[in-house]
């Protein structure tokens, strides 16, 4: 029934022994500004009884209905309050109709015949298992992010090759260090032998000097001392001679002999720096194969690349793993549903959401005291809309329409151009 046919049916019908006063339903206008906290704290109050609500509701206390401004701007007040009131009941109503369903659905399934059950419970069994592996795929401790997993999954290909061959590199690196570290040792070792030759050098050169200017004093003081012994010093002169020719071979000999050696000490430091040369080159060759395959897979060394790529190959394992629970997840889901169906349940998709409570009695006890609160609670809602929202906007046209039969059409004219406003309610 809409608004204008229950107005002309409250205008027209025979007037009846107690009449409604607005005062019956409290007065809206009446609640000081001061205390509109408390008004809203009582309205949340999940503990207040919809008797309560009655408190709250039009009033047309201090209104002129002679003035027509004062008189439209009431009756609009009371007709928005039934539109707000029919919207809101059109919404509760179908809540309460799903969780009215959803009752008679978990009735529906505690009455099933033991083998409907049992195959029921099983297909709910398979979608919480894929659901629990879901979710400990989920929150497991993840092993590399996501770009480190695409980098190597595009990479996947030669990771091991690279890995080995990365491993060479490094041994290969660690023999040319020992290499350079080598020829550095032979090469200051030749280097002090090339020192210590040319110090024989010049050390056999000064000697020989000195056995020279030795071997000149020593004849003079032969000579002086035979002239004035007068005796014969020949002897003497023979033996300093060869005394000193002995000596200064030997320093020859000596010095010769350095002087070859030091050819050939020069001669190796020449290689020693051409092939440490060599080596350097490779040396740095390899640095830079090494920094680039570093640089290439984001790792440090052969060893840090080989264990990404073994957790790179347990993440791909549990990826998979993982795409397949999904895919039967989706399958045995799609199978519960199904099911449902067939059993003549209205609502199957919800029990996507709430498997436990289809073999679990615990659960599906306190889902069912759940639903049975919310239906409550709604109807609580319904009550209020229905008796005291739009209930009290009817009483109140239809008391207007009795006090004042002279606006009648008006209210009537009002309320049709409301409907065509608002045609839903």
């Amino acid at each position: 029934m809409g608004i204008l046919d229950f107005v002309k049916k409250v205008i027209y019908k025979e007037p009846e022994e107690h009449e409604i006063s607005s005062r019956e339903y409290g007065n809206w206008n009446e609640v000081p500004s001061s205390r509109f906290e408390d008004w809203v704290s009582t309205v949340e109050d999940d503990n207040e009884t919809s008797e309560n609500w009655h408190d709250f509701g039009p009033s047309k206390q201090n209104i002129d209905f002679e003035d027509a401004l004062q008189r439209r701007e009431y009756i609009e007040n009371c007709l928005m309050q039934m539109t707000e009131a029919s919207r809101a009941l059109e919404s509760l109503e179908m809540e309460y109709k799903d969780v009215t369903s959803h009752l008679r659905d978990m009735e529906e399934i505690e009455e099933l015949p033991p083998q409907q059950r049992k195959e029921l419970e099983l297909q709910a069994q398979k979608v919480l298992d894929n659901q629990n592996q879901r979710e400990a795929f989920m929150n497991r401790h993840t092993r590399m992010n996501e770009a480190e997993f695409e980098k190597m999954q595009r990479l996947q290909k030669e990771a091991r090759t690279s890995a080995k061959k990365l491993r060479e590199a490094e041994e290969y690196h660690k023999k040319i260090k020992n290499d350079l570290r080598r020829i550095d040792n032979e090469h200051q070792a030749y280097l002090y032998s090339k020192e210590e030759l040319e110090k024989t050098i010049v050390n056999t050169r000064k000697l020989m000097i000195v056995c020279a200017i030795t071997l000149v004093f020593v004849l003079i003081a032969l000579f002086l001392m035979g002239q004035a012994l007068e005796i014969n010093v020949v002897y003497g002169y023979m033996a300093a001679i060869l005394l000193t020719a002995i000596g200064i071979t030997v320093l020859y000999t000596r010095n010769n002999s350095a002087q070859s050696e030091i050819k050939g000490v020069n001669n190796t430091i020449s290689r020693l720096i051409q092939l440490q040369n060599t080596v350097k080159i490779r040396y740095v060759n390899n640095k830079n194969l090494l920094d680039y395959m570093c640089l290439k897979y984001g790792v440090s060394d052969s060893a840090e690349l080989e264990n990404l790529y073994d957790t790179f190959l347990q993440e791909r394992d549990q990826r998979e793993q993982f795409k397949a629970a999904e895919k039967n997840l989706d399958t045995n889901q799609k199978q519960l549903v199904a099911l449902l169906r067939k059993l003549r349940i209205n609502d199957p998709e919800i029990w996507l959401h709430q498997i436990s409570a289809i073999f679990n009695p615990n659960d599906a006890e306190i889902r069912r005291h759940d639903l049975v609160v919310q239906r409550q609670s709604l109807r609580k809602r319904m009550d209020y809309n229905r008796d005291v929202v739009a209930g009290n906007a009817k009483a109140e046209i239809e008391l207007l329409a009795k006090e004042y039969p002279e606006y009648t059409q008006e209210i009537l004219d009002m309320v049709s151009r409301y409907e065509e406003k608002y045609p839903m309610v």
